[in-house]
């Protein structure tokens, strides 16, 4: 199997084993039919050139035809301005958000999109046994299986056959040290306390937000003023999300999950503000490099900057440093001091805020 930094490629097609989410791009056609690439980079490159991620010999394929990049769970694919462009399902596209199975026309070459998903469960059985003394014993058989979570039609199947439990003998002895044991482990656990969970896309946490304070009590079933805070800011957020200040609409549904974990409209808002801030990240960055490509230098710093005011608060994202290394490079290009284009108008010391 041969490892890349964005890209494992292997020609065995059979589901991986560990656990966790694997994307995969299948060659159904050509030279290079069979082959498998599991994508693992957030920034993936389709073509004939030598540098290309995913390397295809294909007449009809530009040196860098397509870029897959990684965002929200899945990966876009992106026409990086090649004369035979790309086709999803039979229609032409510029960019698209892949969805499971789906088929993509580079070129001549043809591909199928797959989301795989492996879970690893942990099951513990209890046996009891009986020696001729008619003593009871308690003994803890612990199995592990690996379950596939697939969507695709005609995925191989890689579930392991559950064999049957072993037959539990009656004893009411058993069963009384069973329930002492229930009873001493909810007291000694007492009660569960609800886990959270961060979503993470291109680096930046949805819940990121958590470390500024105050923050606000959760709302009581009773507590008007609670849920006025809480109506408050997703109004505050839905306006900011409509004007297309994420940024600022993912913290007034942060806010506002964190008063109602539950709460389906913050909820779904916030997805869909960081779903929108990928989006205008990646048709920036493609805007960038058409424009490089079309010797527009200044313009495309300007495009470049717009991915870092995006992103200002993020400083350590991938998309960001990429873009100010783009940036530098083109200021070298122009002749230009490092650090002389300016993706911020710089204040004065007196000016008013």
């Amino acid at each position: 199997m041969n490892k890349s930094v964005n890209v494992t490629i292997t020609s065995e097609l059979k589901n991986p084993t560990t656990a966790g989410m694997h994307y995969r791009f299948l060659c159904m056609t050509g030279p290079d039919k069979g082959k498998v690439y599991y994508l693992t980079g957030k920034r993936i490159i389709i073509g004939r050139g030598e540098n290309s991620d995913i390397l295809i010999v294909d007449p009809k394929i530009s040196r860098e035809h397509a870029e897959l990049s990684f965002s929200d769970n899945g990966y876009t694919v992106t026409d990086l301005g090649a004369q035979n462009g790309i086709l999803v399902n039979d229609n032409k596209v510029k960019q698209k958000k892949l969805a499971d199975n789906e088929k993509v026309v580079i070129g001549q070459t043809v591909f199928k999109y797959n989301i795989i998903e492996v879970v690893l469960n942990t099951e513990v059985e209890i046996s009891s046994e009986e020696d001729d003394s008619s003593q009871t014993k308690i003994s803890k058989i612990g199995k592990a299986k690996t379950t596939l979570k697939s969507n695709y039609a005609g995925a191989e199947s890689f579930s392991s056959k559950k064999s049957n439990p072993p037959e539990k003998k009656g004893n009411s002895r058993v069963l009384i040290m069973g329930g002492i044991v229930a009873i001493v482990l909810y007291v000694l656990m007492g009660k569960d306390e609800p886990v959270k969970t961060s979503k993470v896309h291109n680096d930046i946490p949805i819940n990121d937000f958590d470390n500024k304070d105050p923050t606000p009590p959760r709302v009581n079933d009773n507590d008007v003023e609670a849920k006025k805070k809480l109506e408050s800011y997703i109004h505050s957020g839905r306006r900011e999300f409509g004007e297309g200040n994420y940024f600022r609409a993912m913290e007034d549904f942060r806010l506002a999950l964190l008063l109602s974990p539950n709460n389906g409209h913050a909820s779904f808002y916030l997805s869909k503000a960081k779903q929108r801030l990928d989006e205008d990240i990646d048709k920036n960055f493609l805007k960038a490099k058409q424009e490089y490509e079309a010797k527009k230098l200044q313009a495309s710093i300007v495009s470049y900057c717009g991915v870092v005011q995006l992103i200002q608060n993020y400083p350590d994202d991938e998309r960001y440093k990429n873009a100010m290394l783009k940036i530098s490079a083109i200021e070298a290009e122009l002749g230009m001091e490092k650090g002389e284009a300016k993706c911020f108008e710089e204040k004065s010391a007196d000016s008013k805020n």
